[in-house]
């Protein structure tokens, strides 16, 4: 019986299957006009200008192209040196990375639209303390990496030693040594560990502005190499 049984509901299953054939198709394609709008384009106009006004301004003039490098580059340099002058001495030293300076800039003139295209995040500026060991952590992580842009130390490596000299001599006698950073490398950023969970003295600048407001107190920069870092395998 119950072999009947499912026999016949297979039966009344297979009764109740529609299929449906598709006799008509129709298609339509839509343009898609990229032209731009007059109205909303005299709304952004006069925007438009004053941003461009306000980016195009010269700041100062450049002698040479300041570039990234390594063990280090001028425009590491310049950056890192004009921190510590905007830190008004709160920090011994300062460090930046490489991957956070995002053009370059070309001999000639400095604009704001150059530093923009150089720093274009929001990062702000922070000062924290790291006791002897934990430096000398950030001095391997620097080395290991084939440099990082440095400010207010030299620092020599040869093989497995590492030397290094503040220019603020009486650092060298304290127990820590603070650090000029940016907030998103205080958190941890491009692998810098060694600063996460640090209190971070904010100076209420970003480095962008930093950037800006030294520039227009120049004329014209001659930032060259110094040596600062010095890499021996």
């Amino acid at each position: 019986m119950k072999k009947n049984l499912s026999i016949v509901l297979i039966i009344f299953l297979s009764g109740c299957i529609s299929t449906f054939t598709l006799k008509d198709f129709e298609s339509e394609s839509i343009k898609v006009d990229n032209s731009i709008d007059s109205t909303i384009y005299k709304i952004i106009l006069p925007y438009q200008a004053k941003i461009d006004f306000q980016m195009d301004r010269l700041l100062c003039y450049t002698k040479n192209d300041l570039i990234k490098g390594m063990p280090e580059g001028n425009l590491g340099n310049l950056i890192c040196d004009l921190s510590l002058e905007t830190s008004k001495q709160k920090a011994d030293m300062c460090i930046m990375n490489n991957g956070g300076l995002r053009s370059i800039i070309l001999k000639g003139q400095i604009t704001e639209r150059d530093i923009f295209k150089v720093m274009p995040f929001e990062n702000e500026l922070v000062v924290l303390n790291l006791h002897k060991d934990e430096f000398y952590q950030m001095l391997k992580y620097v080395t290991k990496r084939g440099g990082e842009p440095l400010g207010g130390i030299k620092v020599v490596q040869s093989k497995d030693t590492i030397r290094y000299t503040l220019n603020n001599k009486v650092s060298i006698y304290k127990d820590s040594i603070s650090v000029l950073t940016t907030d998103y490398l205080a958190n941890g950023g491009d692998k810098m560990n060694f600063f996460k969970k640090k209190i971070q003295k904010k100076l209420n600048i970003k480095l962008r502005d930093a950037i800006i407001n030294y520039c227009k107190k120049q004329d014209t920069l001659n930032i060259i190499l110094d040596q600062r870092i010095i890499i021996n395998e």
